[in-house]
């Protein structure tokens, strides 16, 4: 393995699942860019069955097996869209409530802003809004006890953060940046419908996210 510090941050991450984008890990998407430093990576992960990928938005970097013919390939590839599949219904219905609070009603796409209060006075000023929250916060991957709008929003971006959808801007804890890991589950759940005859829920039905869903 090289030495370069840079090369081994990459490798690790990819091995260990992380999807790699430019607001989360500029220094290493920056490393990714040059293609001598992705021949290398490639090579070092050849032997593993493995190989750099970007989505198709080209926002995001991750590590992908280049043969899906043995059955660790398979086990791991089936948990992963698995995962998503359990969470795919509250994602998709964060997206929407996103969506409807945007003055512009547009969808969350990498290196977008994302202003807590902003989000909040959308969510005050509209009563359905509001009801939609509720019924995202009483179970599932966005649960939470809080009983007020701003806390329920709160855990939700809370949580957003933690699954690495959104990065919290430094000086200030109501700003989140959208990450390229949106554009990984845009693909993700594209491929699932396609190959493995998985509907989204019936909300996704108005999210235009390059034919996404």
């Amino acid at each position: 393995m090289s030495n370069n510090p840079l090369f081994q941050q990459c490798v690790k991450a990819l091995l260990e699942g992380e999807i790699l984008c430019q607001y989360r890990h500029e220094a290493l998407t920056n490393y990714l860019s040059e293609q001598a430093n992705l021949d290398k990576v490639d090579a070092y992960l050849e032997p593993l069955n493995r190989q750099v990928r970007q989505t198709s938005s080209k926002d995001a970097w991750l590590c992908a097996y280049i043969h899906l013919d043995s059955e660790e390939a398979k086990a791991n590839v089936r948990a992963e869209f698995s995962e998503v599949v359990n969470h795919m219904e509250a994602l998709v219905h964060w997206l929407r409530l996103a969506k409807n609070a945007d003055s512009h009603g547009m969808v969350i796409t990498p290196g977008d802003h994302i202003t807590q209060s902003k989000l909040l006075a959308s969510l005050e000023n509209a009563q359905d809004l509001c009801r939609s929250l509720d019924a995202l916060t009483e179970k599932g991957l966005f649960k939470s006890s809080a009983s007020k709008t701003e806390a329920k929003l709160a855990a939700v971006l809370n949580k957003l953060s933690e699954m690495g959808y959104l990065k919290k801007l430094s000086g200030s804890g109501t700003v989140y940046q959208a990450t390229g890991k949106w554009s990984w589950l845009y693909d993700t759940l594209s491929f699932i419908q396609r190959h493995e005859g998985i509907e989204a829920a019936d909300e996704s039905s108005d999210v235009d996210q390059v034919e996404a869903f």
